[in-house]
């Protein structure tokens, strides 16, 4: 029996930024799953967005074009897709691409807020 591919979506948000971690593999079995989460963070048109790879153990050449579809239509709505915690795998397949450069990955959320220059604001009580 084949073993099913999972992947996992959680919406959160870094003070006023969203944040879209998302967990698993992303493959064709998981593609529509990833895509939709996405769109619904790009829905309401954020300057910036964060796609936080963290826990993605596998990103798919279906995979590598979402990231590529979802940065276009950032900019397209003059916004910003930041991708962050990419592990080993994925940014090998970045790098094998020749994505890397395209989509810039950073290493955490504060070093990519930081590089373009928004800090979030501190929540109060």
């Amino acid at each position: 029996m084949p073993e099913t591919m999972t992947l996992s979506v959680r919406h959160d948000h870094i003070a006023d930024v969203p944040v879209l971690r998302l967990s698993g593999d992303i493959d064709l079995a998981t593609r529509d799953t990833a895509a939709a989460a996405i769109a619904v963070r790009q829905r309401g048109r954020p300057p910036v967005l964060v796609l936080d790879l963290g826990g993605v153990d596998f990103l798919g050449a279906c995979g590598l074009s979402l990231l590529v579809r979802a940065r276009r239509r950032a900019e397209d709505d003059g916004g910003v897709l930041l991708v962050v915690g990419c592990g080993r795998s994925v940014l090998r397949g970045l790098e094998v691409t020749g994505l890397l450069g395209a989509v810039q990955p950073y290493t955490s959320i504060a070093e990519a807020l930081v590089a373009i220059g928004t800090i979030p604001r501190q929540r109060t009580r």
